[in-house]
């Protein structure tokens, strides 16, 4: 089989490549007035997961269609993190400059919440791009998740740090910052949902390659196949979510 052919594995590999670093540009260009960088992550979560599904796409229309449907929500969830996290580096900061016992301890406590809440953001936007829930379920199924699955979510918040620690390495010389532009969000992304994508898959019930292998319940693409206890209405929507699914993450 000739290594040029459609469905050859480094065919495969660069079309991923160049799909990771458009969808990292659109990030960067959407995520400029700061407001719409949550819809911006989660609008590139819902183009990863099919990524990683191997699916066909076309990145420019879908990512401008999911970054649409979720702009709401994803706004709304993002505003309240920055402003949690925010709060916690505006402490830790404060307590760097008293320096005393006291200070000290609350110094440990901001950074032990800022990255219990930047666990919770691993999860957040992928669970936002791919269900239905209200806010509140949100953010309760992505506490459920970084503690049902502790080793995944410590392996991206490792994941996370080394490309932040690779970051700076590269903002020192200002001749490899090409990369951050082409990968610096999309990557990381990518090699975390490779660790979350899986409980996904199970949840929904189907296999490594979105295949069907039991009845999906709610897969955001498709939509809700039944009715849930709360129908649509303009009361679901002032909760940032399009359905009123209550069924909560399994480990």
């Amino acid at each position: 089989m000739s290594v040029f052919r459609y469905d050859s594995p480094l065919m495969q590999f660069l079309t991923k490549a160049a799909d990771l670093i458009w969808v990292n540009i659109l990030v960067l260009i959407c995520s400029i007035p700061v407001v719409t960088a949550g819809a911006s992550i989660s609008a590139m979560s819902s183009i990863i997961y099919k990524i990683l599904h191997n699916e066909d796409i076309m990145v420019t229309r879908e990512f401008f269609k999911a970054f649409a449907k979720n702009f709401k929500q994803a706004t709304v969830i993002w505003l309240i993190l920055l402003v949690i996290e925010g709060v916690l580096a505006y402490d830790f900061y404060y307590s760097r400059q008293i320096g005393t016992a006291f200070s000290e301890a609350m110094k440990t406590a901001a950074v032990v919440l800022f990255v219990l809440v930047y666990a919770l953001i691993l999860y957040v936007f992928p669970l936002q791009a791919h269900y239905y829930n209200k806010t509140k379920d949100i953010f309760k199924n992505a506490a459920i998740l970084c503690i049902v699955h502790p080793v995944r979510t410590i392996l991206m918040l490792v994941i996370r740090a080394a490309f932040y620690g690779l970051a700076v390495l590269i903002v020192l010389d200002y001749r490899f910052i090409p990369l951050l532009v082409a990968f610096g969000i999309s990557l990381p992304w990518y090699f975390c949902a490779c660790l979350h994508m899986p409980v996904f898959d199970k949840m929904d019930g189907i296999d490594r390659n979105g295949n069907k292998i039991a009845p999906e319940t709610y897969k955001k693409e498709s939509g809700p196949e039944e009715e849930t206890e709360e129908p649509e209405s303009d009361d679901a929507d002032e909760e940032g979510s399009s359905d009123g699914e209550e069924e909560k993450p399994e480990a």
